[in-house]
């Protein structure tokens, strides 16, 4: 079985290998202004590309594609939910025996705390606007 994948497929693989390749150059020098800036070059020409395939004509998402986005987004968001609540399980009962876990229990938290904050926040605000 061939597989043929189109030119408009390749360019935006093409655009994000470059920006892995910069991106990691940069960070090895360990340049985070270096590495900011290839990430939002990329993120721009990504979009100047999509943007220029939308006014070719080109129907980058259908309902079907948006669809399947949602219900991985929201499968996504629930995996990682368990596994940072999980995480801050084991590191509560680690942190007993060794305060070295304190940070990573603190860490786990915190980050669950604000994947719920934002998740609520996102809700309230479509539940309005939609």
């Amino acid at each position: 079985m061939v597989v043929r994948m189109e030119v408009e497929r390749i360019v935006p693989l093409g655009i994000i290998v470059a920006m892995g390749a910069f991106l990691g150059w940069f960070i090895g020098r360990g340049s985070f202004v270096g590495a900011m800036v290839v990430f939002a070059l990329g993120a721009v020409i990504l979009n100047l590309y999509y943007e220029f395939l939308r006014r070719r004509g080109y129907i980058l998402e259908d309902e079907r594609t948006i669809r399947i986005e949602e219900i991985s987004a929201r499968r996504t968001l629930q995996v990682i939910s368990i596994i940072l609540a999980i995480s801050m399980m084991y590191f509560s009962t680690k942190v007993r025996s060794d305060s070295s876990y304190k940070g990573l229990m603190a860490f786990s938290g915190l980050l669950l705390f604000a994947l719920l904050i934002i998740h609520g926040a996102l809700r309230i605000y479509y539940s309005r606007v939609m």
